[in-house]
Order: structure tokens, then C-alpha cells, then sequence
């Protein structure tokens, strides 16, 4: 059931001309080609489909079609290029009206207008309360603005046992609402307000809406600083405070700033600086990267140079590497060339704030030595090589060797192998080292970053077997049980056993709609993940938004992949749009928000047809290699194209090996 409404606005586009705008395009047969405008290349590797309506990038991954193109050159979400280019094609936007099975249980929508009631009463109580004299000259000394505070919506919560909760009552609010939402607790006292005596931050989402709230002591109460206890609409670590008003400048500014604390993005925001959001006091968490790279590509973060700062500068790149390297699913076999910064176009910057100051006081003071703070910003891994060596002890082979290894869980990521053997030839002459000493060190580091993917595989396919025992199940994925009705077929998919050399990776008839508007494998994916939020877990790390070919299935998998666990999905106007699409019969109820173990079929089912999407994207991919490889190239291309295919050709065998044990374990 494609969209009348996607599929109008694409058959009034030439892809072709919208990307020939900003890209010099010359014809190679059926395809155009040029140089990639997502990533630095003197060969070009970017490829257009007109025929198709897509494009694909070989040297970074990106791809996509005319919605991704805007989205990711203009800086719009999904819904802002919708619109953008409705208006240009003149092809009109259908009203959508909400149906009651969109709305979330009548308890949690009550607790969530809670939260933004709350936010307006420490508003007012800062503003106009009598008891806030205190927090009032606090802020003034911090030079923040009325107009700032409105912005923000800063608050005061007062020192009264019971005053939010008393005054919500009123308004009809139940304290069990309150409760939930994170305001208000039991203690052995009675009831009381969770916060009290502090001034107070309100947490919202990328979408305005109040999920939580931090609290600054101003006197020597304890914590300095509260959050909202963890609830199912906030979830620190899957949260950036400011998000809501930085998202628009991040994709503009090409980046994204993150500090610690409030009035870290406070006082920037005011000073002009608007593309700068804050961890909520933790270190920074993969939720919080994949929710930033909705928005961009570039992660400044920018730490205080003493030791805690610096501590949690390791914290910070540990987790980028973490997410950032996971998110890329590295190809057994082809891990150091084919690393996270390629496939995801994405790169962790770090600036050292020296002086002791904080960010806002450095924009207050100096606004343009901010600004040449963050411009001065080193790559990831320049940081970490310096952060280590500047703890080695020359004296010590040890302390060399344990420099070098913690290095080495970086350097194995490194795209580039020129930009990988340039950050060696650093190494040795930094630590007064053999070359080919520190080579050997990474490629044991290498051997252990795929020990480590091939036990995570084993836990994987162990934690299948067992649920398919517990269920008495005797076939798991490729099995009959799982190409049920439930299972989207796999027969337009090649054999997964055919060699990559066998020239069996074109498409058959049947399977050559792949690139139109709807396919019944995504459509299942979506649907599955959508219905029982607790399977997005199980296929976080075999598929992303970029395997997706329809455009608003993939907006879909970008919000499903960040939901933290426990959250809510809120539909929007476009998600709205895409729920429409799923009932089967139109109007028929769809479930949504259910949080439900998954049965025996389900996950087995999910997983696999995620793997075959994955399968499917790969062998494209190769497919479309080999054939720019049918024509006259310079060499270098030649070169470069055949290791493309290599390694995609690696990225398939993991997938075959990881369909192989999930069916040999069942």
C-alpha cells in the first residue's frame, strides 16, 4: 500500500537535478557519478540512480533518495522536508485526524501534562513568589535574563513540604499522577514534593515536552544537583538538556557542543551560541550519541582540563567508540579499514577548556575565546593519544605497552589506512618505539576486537536456543515455523549460500520493485517493532535507518532505534501518517506502546527478517559495484572499487554466518 502522496512528490522530481545543483555529475551509462559531498575523496565513488530515484556513496555508506537528501544537506527532519518539498512540487499534504488507539493510557497522558504544569508553577513562583529573592539574585549574578528564564522556563521550587503537590491537586490532578510523573514521592513523613529549595531546570524532549527536571541546591543542601527519578517518560541517560532549542542551530552549525551542566547551555544559548546541549551530569551514554545523530555528524565535547574532566573525557570516549563502532557493524575479517567514522560519516571532537573556568563563565567573560575553544578542537583520536602518552613513564616498557593498547581499541576503528598509518608513525616516534612493534600490538588488538564479536554472536544465538527450547520449537529462523504469515517471504532473495563471485547478485524480476515506495520486508520490520516496543532490542544491532529504501519507514526505525527502554513512542503527524498505513483493514485498531514479552515466533521471526534486509542491502550494494567495475576506470578506482566489493563481500558472510548459527542453534 505505497503513498500516493511520497510517491507524486518523487515522480515530480529528477534526482539527478536536485543532486547535479550541488554535485558535478558526469553520465557512466545508466548511472551518474561524482564526488561524494558527505566525505573528503579525489576519486569520485558517488553514484546516482535517476532511473531509481537513489544515490549511494561507496567511500562513506551514505544513501539514500530525495528526502534523505534534503535532510541531510538542508538540516530538516522528515516532517520539515515533507513539507519543503510539497511546496516545490505543489503536490498537497493530506489532513490527518487522530484516532483514540494513537493515545497513550489516560494516566500516563494526565502525569505528562502534569510535568508541563509543574514547569509553569516553578516558573511563576521564580518570577513573582516572594520566597524567591534568593534564586532571582542567583541567576542575575549569572547574568541570565528574564526573557532567557522565560525561554528556558527556570523555576523556582519553594521550601513548603506539600506546595506543587497541593496546587496540582487542585487543579484535578491525582497524587498517584504525580507520583508517576516523578513530582511528588511517599516518605515516611507523609506525602511531599520531590524537589524543594532549588532552582529548577525543566527536561524536555526533542519535541518541547516537559519529561523531567533538574534541581540546583543554592544553599548546602545535598545533592548540589537532583534529577527526576527515573520514570517511563524520562530516562537520563537517553537525555540532552537543551536539545529541544539547540536541535535547529546543531544542523545548521554542521555540530553539536555538549557540556555538563544547566547554566553551561544556558548562558551560551544567550550569548548567541545556540547548537550547545548538556549530559545531565552523566558521561556521556550511547543513547545520547544515537539521539544526537538524528541532528549531526559532529560531536564537540567540551570538558574541563582538570582530572575530573579528564576523567570524564575517558568515560566519553569510551562510549563513542562503544556506539559509534557498534552502530557501524564491523565486518569480520575487514575491521580496521572498514571502521565507524566511514560507514557513519561521523566524528567525536574534543575541546579542553583550560583555566579553570566553566562555559558560561567563559562566555560571559570572552565570548570569542569560546568560539576559539571549540574551533580548536582536536579529533577523538588525537585526544586520546595524547591522553595517554602524557601518562607514560619513558623509563617504564610497561607503561609504553599499556599506552599502546589503550590506544589501540581506537586506532583499529581508523577508516583511513593513510590516516591509520599516520596515527602509527605517531605512536612510535611519540613513545620512542619500533613501527612494526606498535603494528603488531594493533593487530593483536584487532584479533581481540573479533574474539569479542564472535562470543557476543555465540550469547546471541545461546539466548535464542534457549527461548526456542523453553517454547518446545524445533525450527528457528529459515525453519517453517518462522516463514509463517507472520514471516515475509524470503523467495526474492538470492540463495544466502551463492558466492560472491557468482554473479547472483542482480535482482530477479520479481524482486526488481525492491526501490518501490513500499517493501512488504520493511513494511514487516516496522509494523513488528512498532506493536511491541520490547523487540527493538533484538535487531538494535543487525539493521539502522539506512537500510530502509522508504522514506518514512526510515524516520520511523530513527525514533524506534533511540527510544529509550520503557519510553513511550508519541506519534506525530508523520508517524500518525505511517500508523494509518499499517492498519490492515483501514481503521482497524493497530496496538501501539504495548511493552509485552514477546512470543517464541516473534523475536526468532524479527531477527531473521532482519538479517535477510541486511542481506538484501548488501548484495545491492555489491551488485552495483560490479557493475560500475564493467567499465573503463582509472586504476585507482579500479582499486578502490574492488576492495569496496571485498569488504562488502566480508559484511555478507557475516550475515550468512550469523543466519547459519541462528538456525543451527534452534
Amino acid at each position: 500500500m505505497p503513498d500516493p502522496t511520497i510517491d507524486a512528490i518523487k515522480s515530480r522530481i529528477d534526482l539527478s537535478e536536485v543532486i547535479g545543483a550541488r554535485v558535478a555529475l558526469k553520465r557512466a551509462g545508466r548511472l551518474m557519478k561524482g564526488l561524494c559531498p558527505f566525505h573528503q575523496e579525489k576519486s569520485p565513488s558517488f553514484v546516482v540512480y535517476p532511473d531509481e530515484g537513489r544515490y549511494h556513496c561507496f567511500g562513506c555508506g551514505k544513501s539514500g533518495d530525495v528526502f534523505t537528501w534534503f535532510q541531510d544537506t538542508q538540516g530538516l527532519d522528515f516532517a520539515e522536508t515533507l513539507k519543503e518539498l510539497s511546496r516545490r512540487t505543489g503536490v498537497p499534504l493530506p489532513e490527518r485526524t487522530g484516532k483514540p488507539d494513537d493515545a497513550p493510557a489516560p494516566e500516563s497522558q494526565a502525569a505528562v501534562q502534569a510535568l508541563a504544569e509543574a514547569s509553569a508553577y516553578f516558573t511563576r513562583q521564580l518570577l513573582d513568589g516572594r520566597e524567591a529573592g534568593e534564586a532571582r539574585a542567583y541567576l542575575r549574578r549569572r547574568g541570565v535574563t528574564r526573557a532567557t528564564i522565560e525561554q528556558f522556563g527556570i523555576g523556582w521550587a519553594s521550601d513548603e513540604w506539600e506546595g506543587l503537590t497541593t496546587s496540582l491537586v487542585r487543579r484535578g490532578f491525582t497524587f498517584e499522577q504525580l507520583e508517576l510523573a516523578g513530582l511528588a514521592m511517599v516518605t515516611e513523613h507523609g506525602r511531599r514534593d520531590r524537589f524543594r529549595s532549588r532552582v529548577m531546570f525543566p527536561i524536555r524532549d526533542p519535541n518541547g515536552q516537559v519529561r523531567g527536571f533538574g534541581g540546583r541546591t543554592l544553599g548546602d543542601g545535598v545533592p548540589k544537583y537532583l534529577n527526576s527519578p527515573q520514570t517511563p517518560f524520562f530516562d537520563k541517560s537517553a537525555t540532552l538538556f537543551g536539545l529541544d532549542l539547540a536541535k535547529g542551530p546543531i544542523r545548521q552549525a554542521g555540530q553539536a557542543v555538549i557540556v555538563e551542566g544547566y547554566m553551561d547551555v544556558v548562558l551560551p544559548y544567550q550569548e548567541g551560541f545556540k547548537n550547545v546541549i548538556a549530559s545531565l551530569g552523566t558521561a556521556l551514554t550511547e543513547r545520547q550519541i544515537e539521539l544526537l545523530r538524528r541532528y549531526t555528524r559532529t560531536i564537540v565535547l567540551a570538558l574541563d582540563s582538570d582530572a575530573a574532566g579528564q576523567a570524564a573525557t575517558v568515560r566519553g570516549l569510551e562510549v563513542a567508540r562503544s556506539a559509534l563502532g557498534m552502530s557501524a557493524r564491523p565486518a569480520q575479517g575487514s575491521i580496521a579499514r572498514g571502521g565507524f567514522l566511514a560507514t557513519q560519516n561521523a566524528q567525536l571532537r574534543i575541546a579542553v577548556l583550560s583555566g579553570g573556568k566553566d562555559p558560561d563563565e567563559i562566555v560571559r567573560d570572552d565570548p570569542a575565546r569560546w568560539k576559539a575553544l571549540i574551533d580548536a578542537s582536536v579529533p577523538m583520536m588525537d585526544h586520546k593519544i595524547e591522553l595517554e602518552i602524557a601518562a607514560v613513564s619513558m623509563d617504564e616498557p610497561q607503561s609504553k605497552l599499556h599506552a599502546v593498547r589503550e590506544i589501540a581499541k581506537f586506532l583499529v576503528l581508523v577508516p583511513d589506512p593513510v590516516e591509520w598509518s599516520h596515527y602509527i608513525d605517531r605512536i612510535a616516534q611519540r613513545l620512542r618505539l619500533d613501527l612494526r612493534a606498535v603494528q603488531s600490538e594493533v593487530s593483536r588488538a584487532e584479533g581481540a576486537v573479533r574474539q569479542a564479536m564472535r562470543l557476543e554472536s555465540a550469547r546471541t544465538a545461546t539466548q535464542v536456543q534457549a527461548r526456542a527450547t523453553e517454547a518446545g520449537m524445533t525450527d528457528v529462523p529459515g525453519g517453517s515455523q518462522v516463514n509463517s504469515p507472520r514471516d515475509p517471504s524470503q523467495a526474492d532473495l538470492p540463495s544466502q549460500h551463492s558466492g560472491v563471485g557468482s554473479g547472483q547478485f542482480g535482482r530477479s524480476s520479481q524482486a526488481q520493485n525492491l526501490t518501490d515506495p513500499e517493501d512488504p520486508l520493511e513494511r514487516f520490520i516496522v509494523k513488528e517493532m512498532i506493536a511491541n516496543l520490547r523487540l527493538i532490542q533484538h535487531v538494535r544491532y543487525i539493521i539502522g535507518p539506512e537500510d530502509f529504501l522508504q522514506s518514512e519507514w526510515r524516520v520511523v526505525i530513527e525514533r524506534l532505534m533511540v527510544l529509550p527502554d520503557g519510553e513511550m513512542f508519541v506519534p506525530d503527524e508523520v508517524i500518525g501518517r505511517v500508523i494509518d498505513r499499517l492498519r490492515v483493514p483501514a481503521g482497524r485498531p493497530m496496538p501501539l506502546n504495548v511493552t509485552r514479552e514477546a512470543d517464541a515466533h516473534q523475536v526468532p521471526s524479527l531477527i531473521a527478517a532482519a538479517r535477510r534486509l541486511r542481506e538484501r542491502r548488501l548484495r545491492e550494494k555489491i551488485r552495483d559495484a560490479q557493475y560500475l567495475l564493467q567499465e573503463e576506470l582509472p586504476p585507482d578506482e579500479r582499486v578502490f572499487l574492488q576492495r569496496q566489493v571485498e569488504r562488502l563481500a566480508s559484511q555478507l558472510g557475516r550475515v550468512h554466518l550469523d543466519q547459519s548459527r541462528g538456525t543451527a542453534f534452534a
